[in-house]
């Protein structure tokens, strides 16, 4: 029973650390709004890789035993272990997508904003999606979560729904406002897809820098396509 209570205690952790990245975020966002919103490029991309900077030093703070044990601890074979685990799940995601797309038509709504945001700032963009962001949600969505588990594919199934949930936000922005979007609901199925391996590379070596290196690895593919997308376009 002490073990359940344990596990529980852990989990509602876990969820709570996910309030305070939307805490943080919401807060921090509003007090620099006049920032993120300038007009002069260099200020609003300064004033969004603040966001997630303070986002970062405050979830740091909250875990920073986990995060220093893990640096010290890691190993050079587990860039092979993210690698795998990465390019298994860029292929469940491609065939999830692929499915997906031919059934919603059109893109995720998360992946036009990241596209839009790329677009009229770039800097922040790579700085914030690829280096930054990936380390955030791995603490939120999978080190906060790991001592809830005592079985690998539960944690990676369940810290999977709740990744690819936060990466469809809109459908639930859609559904409080009385819409339900079918298009959107059906992304969670690629999102999670890759959430699922992320969270068993963290899981394989018990390392939250593997995941985060599975993460950069796609979020850094993800840039370097859209500069191609970009160049061919323009």
């Amino acid at each position: 029973m002490e073990n359940i209570e344990i596990k529980i205690f852990e989990f509602i952790k876990g969820l709570g650390t996910i309030l305070l990245y939307f805490f943080v975020s919401i807060l921090t966002s509003y007090i620099l709004a006049d920032f993120i919103n300038h007009e002069n490029m260099v200020i609003a991309s300064l004033a969004q890789i603040a966001v997630y900077a303070v986002l970062l030093l405050v979830l740091g703070l909250v875990y920073h035993k986990r995060l220093i044990h893990d640096f010290k601890n890691f190993k050079n074979e587990y860039l092979g272990v993210a690698l795998k685990n990465w390019i298994i799940g860029l292929g469940v995601m491609y065939i999830c997508n692929i499915l997906v797309s031919s059934l919603a038509g059109g893109l995720a709504t998360n992946e036009e904003a990241n596209r839009n945001l790329f677009s009229s700032y770039p800097v922040s963009s790579i700085l914030t999606m690829v280096f930054i962001g990936p380390l955030i949600e791995e603490i939120t969505f999978r080190a906060s979560f790991k001592k809830a588990f005592s079985k690998w594919y539960t944690f990676a199934i369940v810290t999977a729904l709740i990744f690819g949930s936060f990466h469809i936000s809109n459908f639930f922005v859609l559904l409080a406002q009385g819409e339900f979007n079918l298009s959107e609901l059906a992304y969670l199925l690629p999102y999670s897809a890759l959430g699922f391996f992320f969270a068993k590379a963290f899981y394989e070596t018990d390392n939250i820098y593997t995941s985060y290196f599975a993460h950069m690895f796609h979020n850094g593919l993800c840039i370097i396509i859209l500069i191609v997308l970009s160049l061919i376009g323009g």
